[in-house]
């Protein structure tokens, strides 16, 4: 009786109530009924939701899709997700701070002091610079219960004022996978182009990364960095499967003796898109 009551109410009134509770009961509430949906999707809910920074984000997105898109901090505002759109899967972005870094071969910046210069906008308040060294390791993890079940993930380093060179082709490690499994595999540069690697795995299989040189008229072949609507260069790692059975940690690690002048905002992890 009382459910048929509240289900005769106007559906700015059930908006009104709805919009004092919190994003999760606004979901379960919009699974009552058609009426409830309406009311717990309307913009008169999700306005008191979405940030004040994000209300004039994207005029062309309802209220609730600019908080799915809107960045939400854990760990000391060091990690960051947000939805997916429109699959509504969760993103991820694992800040510098966050990662595996050796202290000693980094320095640490405003990400103000470089912001009007190279015309870009993070999501952290400082990032990661590396100088002219000969070793380089990144590693970051997340647990995997953080993740959506069921979906094929992509790990991006996203970085800026990327130089890569090497020296006697040294192989460059990565591993994109649940920490302690074996799912790496070899980066190899090289002889003809310091920029130009060959990523070998497991079997006969190989595929070409770029990791500073952005993609030209005429290249084809290979993985270069994508220029990001943010100003940053991001450049793809590695997949992971996500079954969504099974806790653990994904575990991305890059190692090797580049000599490098880099500037890392973080690691990235973003459902894969379909072709």
């Amino acid at each position: 009786m009382v459910m048929s009551g509240i289900l005769a109410l106007p559906e700015d009134c059930i908006a009104a109530v709805i919009s004092f509770t919190s994003p999760r009961d606004a979901g379960r509430l919009a699974c009552v009924s058609t009426t409830f949906r309406s009311a717990a999707d309307s913009d008169g809910v999700w306005d008191s939701f979405v940030p004040r920074e994000n209300l004039s984000a994207n005029s062309s997105l309802s209220k609730k899709e600019l908080y799915l898109h809107s960045c939400h901090y854990l760990n000391d505002g060091k990690l960051c997700f947000w939805f997916d759109l429109p699959s509504g899967k969760k993103c991820y972005m694992i800040s510098a701070r966050e990662l595996n870094i050796f202290d000693l071969l980094w320095h640490w910046i405003p990400l103000v002091r470089i912001q009007q210069r190279l015309g870009i906008h993070g999501r952290f308040p400082e990032v990661a610079k590396l100088e002219v060294i000969l070793r380089f390791e990144i590693g970051g993890k997340i647990s995997t219960s953080l993740l959506s079940p069921q979906t094929t993930y992509v790990a991006y380093l996203v970085f800026a004022e990327g130089f890569i060179s090497h020296k006697d082709d040294d192989p460059v490690g990565v591993t994109v996978g649940l920490a302690g499994s074996n799912n790496g595999f070899f980066i190899f540069y090289t002889n003809d182009e310091p920029a130009k690697v060959v990523v070998r795995l497991a079997g006969p299989h190989h595929r070409t990364v770029y990791f500073h040189r952005v993609q030209q008229d005429g290249d084809n072949d290979g993985f270069f960095p994508k220029k990001r609507a943010d100003g940053w260069l991001e450049s793809e790692l590695g997949e992971f499967f996500n079954g969504g059975d099974e806790e653990g940690e994904l575990s991305i690690t890059i190692k090797s003796r580049w000599k490098e002048h880099l500037i890392v905002q973080g690691i990235e992890i973003r459902p894969k898109k379909n072709k």
